[in-house]
This record gives structure tokens, C-alpha cells and sequence, in this order.
């Protein structure tokens, strides 16, 4: 491997740590793949890489049998790496942009679809005291995809809305930034405005409280999210934590990266956030019927 290819990767790194202010584990995953990548392709020039390049090493990868959200995960990163070059007149085209890496279908076997998640906030009783509170909190669960602990122990310090993000301090004491969506930003001012009752003289910096102006217990706000759940009259099984997998699923099968969605969730390992990712069945049809001799009609073949 020609001593440059270690000098484009760093640079990039860089770019990435410094622009973006990716997690140390989220860097390290990117350099792997384009490591691996450069190894391939036996030390060639990595602004001279061409699509016939991309095609041959995912070809090889299929062959190998790496699975399709891996596949998916290293285009990604090619993408995003020669996207950089690119940006920057190293290269004047992205030769992995055309690749079309196996369609994913995105799941997890707990989640609500969009439709559910809509059937829930509107059964909020709008005259309930605590309708502006239920309403944030569920905004929250599903529009930043925070886990349980992580909503109990977030501060209004920890909100930058008018920039829209909030910063949540997730596993391990590892602090990360959440996008914060309009619809969410409206139910939390409102809260604010209306909804949010302290008892007189505590000063109190989380943002949700209960009636007594205490943190609440898991369990507290679980019975909460349990009565919201049985109003909206929805029998399967709902956990609070059902609303991540919801968050995590939907972003991904409207086409966000799986590694946006893996900062986005906290995930240490980006093969924690791949259990939302199954192969298409479509795309196995498609693909028997492209290369089985029978189905190429190559009966006669010896």
C-alpha cells in the first residue's frame, strides 16, 4: 500500500472527528472499511479507484458471503469517503455513487408504524392537566429515539432547541447529540408554557417532573406511557422502549444511513443498530431469478 493511502484516510478521519464530531467508535468503524477497502484493491492509488474497482470488491464480498447490511454499511462508507474527495477537487468524480448496494428491508419485531404512533398522541385527552407532559414525553420517546433513563435524567440544560438538538447522556456516561423535529419542539414549549407545575420554591432542572415536583421513577412514567397506549386502543405489546425501535426503523426505511441512525441511538457497536436490518424478500426473488440457470432458461447446462 502506497504511503498516501494512510495520509487520504487520516485526512479524512480528521474531517470527520473535527466536522462532524463522530464518536471515537463510529471513527474507528469508517477507517476500518476503508482500510479493508484500500487492502483489496492491493495498494492502488485511491483517487484513481474506478466504479469497475467498487463493483469487483463488492462482488468478491457477495461471493464471501457478507450480508447485506454489511454491504450496505461499507458502500456507505465509500460513499461518504469519496464524496469527501470529491468536495474537496481530489477527485472529480464519486466512483462508488452508482453502486447499487442489495435493497434492505428495515425491522425489528417491536415496533409501531407511523400510523400507530399518530393513533396514540391524538387519544391524549387535550383537557387531562397532564395532556401537554404525555404529549412531550411521547414526542420525545419516538422523535429522538431516547431510552427510559435517558428522558428521566434529561435537563433543560441539555436542550438547544432553537438549534435543534438536545444532548443526552446516554451508556457508559457517553454524551451524544439528538436531532430535536419541529413536532417535538412544539409539544415541549408547550409543556413549558402550560403544562409544567412545580411546587412552589423548588428549583428544579429536569425537564420532566411529577406532581410532586420529584424525578420520576421508571415505573412511574411506564404507567404513564401504559394508559396512553390502552386510550389509543392498541392491544400489542408496547414498552417505552418499543418507541426507539420505532424511531430506528422508520429513519432507516426512509433511507438514512445506518450509521447516522447508530449515532443517533448511542450504539457503541454498529452491529447492535443492524438488528433492525433483514434482507428484502423482493431482492432474494430478484436475485434467484437473475443468476439460477433454470431460471435463465439454461436447462441444457452440463
Amino acid at each position: 500500500m502506497p504511503d498516501s493511502v494512510p495520509v487520504i484516510i487520516e485526512d479524512y478521519r480528521q474531517h470527520l472527528k473535527l466536522e462532524r464530531g463522530l464518536s471515537e467508535n463510529s471513527l474507528e468503524a469508517y477507517i476500518r472499511d476503508l482500510m479493508a477497502f484500500a487492502r483489496v484493491v492491493k495498494g492502488k492509488d485511491l483517487r484513481k479507484i474506478t466504479p469497475v474497482d467498487i463493483n469487483s470488491y463488492f462482488l468478491s464480498l457477495s461471493r464471501k458471503g457478507s450480508k447485506p447490511a454489511t454491504l450496505a454499511r461499507k458502500i456507505s462508507s465509500l460513499k461518504g469517503f469519496y464524496a469527501y474527495l470529491k468536495e474537496n477537487h481530489q477527485i472529480k468524480e464519486n466512483p462508488a455513487l452508482a453502486y447499487n448496494a442489495p435493497r434492505i428491508a428495515r425491522y425489528h419485531p417491536d415496533y409501531l408504524s407511523p400510523k400507530e404512533i399518530l393513533g396514540i398522541i391524538e387519544a391524549i385527552d387535550v383537557k387531562s392537566k397532564t395532556c401537554c407532559r404525555d404529549k412531550a414525553i411521547i414526542e420525545l420517546l419516538y422523535g429522538s429515539g431516547l431510552r427510559l433513563s435517558e428522558l428521566i435524567n434529561l435537563k433543560i440544560s441539555d436542550l438547544e432547541l432553537e438549534a435543534g438538538f438536545l444532548r443526552v447522556l446516554g451508556k457508559g456516561n457517553k454524551q451524544r447529540l439528538v436531532p430535536v423535529g419541529e413536532y417535538t419542539k412544539q409539544a415541549l414549549n408547550a409543556y413549558f408554557e402550560t403544562g409544567r407545575q412545580l411546587n412552589p420554591g423548588v428549583i428544579q432542572e429536569l425537564v420532566f417532573v411529577n406532581r410532586t415536583g420529584s424525578k420520576f421513577s421508571r415505573v412511574g412514567l411506564w404507567k404513564i406511557i401504559k394508559k396512553l397506549v390502552l386510550q389509543a386502543g392498541l392491544t400489542k405489546k408496547v414498552t417505552p422502549h418499543t418507541f426507539r425501535h420505532s424511531f430506528a426503523t422508520h429513519l432507516l426505511e426512509g433511507g438514512a444511513s445506518l450509521r447516522v441512525v447508530q449515532e443517533m441511538l448511542g450504539h457503541a457497536d454498529i452491529t447492535t443498530t443492524e438488528i433492525y436490518t433483514k434482507i428484502d424478500r423482493d431482492y432474494i426473488i430478484a436475485e434467484h431469478k437473475k443468476y439460477h440457470p433454470r431460471e435463465l432458461g439454461e436447462h441444457n447446462q452440463e
